[in-house]
């Protein structure tokens, strides 16, 4: 009788250590997002509604956009955790690391240029996939799971040019390995996304399809 009562506790406290270890696991969630003005141009981004879908299972969530700026270049994010103790320390403990880098960039580049043809857009490219390789290569020195890397859509300017290089530049936001990649390029290709033809930032219902898409993809991915 004593040794089934022992047996019974000992069932008991392992079932209680179970419980405790699951509600702690599941207790907090934390977000970590670094990118340019997409992250932050609305009151209300695709990464906030995203936090709050995920506190529907969490108890907490944090969501990090400390480290994404308006002008954000992909070499300056670089060297911002190469130097920077605190976001390393921050990719090591997030749950979760969503990117969207790359489209300031080529704005920028194509902004400079006085005569535009296939050749010097093929270069800029060329330069922002080399800063983008080594930005991977970075983070997942703290990072070792999926990064979430979300895609662009098309200018609604009746611009060509740009219009070819965000294309191609999200070829190369997919190109690595350990990258989920969101795709938005066929989502946000009507100007009821936009507040006016001339901004390059979606409005709230755009930062809602992204929103949508970001959760649609990670649901149907184990890893995360």
């Amino acid at each position: 009788m004593k040794k089934l009562i022992k047996l019974l506790i000992l069932i008991l406290l392992n079932i209680s250590v179970y419980f405790i270890y699951n509600n702690t696991k599941n207790s907090t969630y934390r977000i970590l997002i670094l990118g340019d003005n997409l992250s932050l141009a609305n009151k209300q981004t695709y990464i906030d509604y995203y936090k709050t879908y995920k506190l529907k299972k969490y108890h907490q969530v944090y969501l990090n956009k400390s480290y994404s700026k308006k002008d954000l270049s992909v070499s300056n994010l670089r060297k911002d955790i190469q130097a920077n103790k605190t976001i390393k320390r921050d990719l090591i403990s997030t749950n979760i690391l969503i990117i969207n880098v790359g489209y300031n960039d080529l704005v920028y580049k194509i902004s400079l240029l006085e005569d535009k043809n296939p050749n010097k857009l093929a270069t800029i490219l060329n330069e922002i996939r080399n800063d983008y390789l080594s930005l991977i290569k970075e983070i997942k020195k703290y990072y070792h799971k999926d990064i979430i890397v979300i895609g662009y859509y098309p200018s609604l300017k009746d611009d060509y040019y740009l219009n070819k290089g965000i294309t191609y530049l999200n070829k190369i936001l997919r190109e690595p390995t350990k990258v989920i990649y969101i795709d938005t390029y066929n989502d946000l290709n009507n100007n009821k996304y936009f507040s006016n033809p001339n901004t390059y930032f979606p409005n709230t219902l755009g930062h809602q399809v992204i929103s949508k898409k970001l959760i649609k993809t990670l649901e149907n991915n184990k890893n995360i």
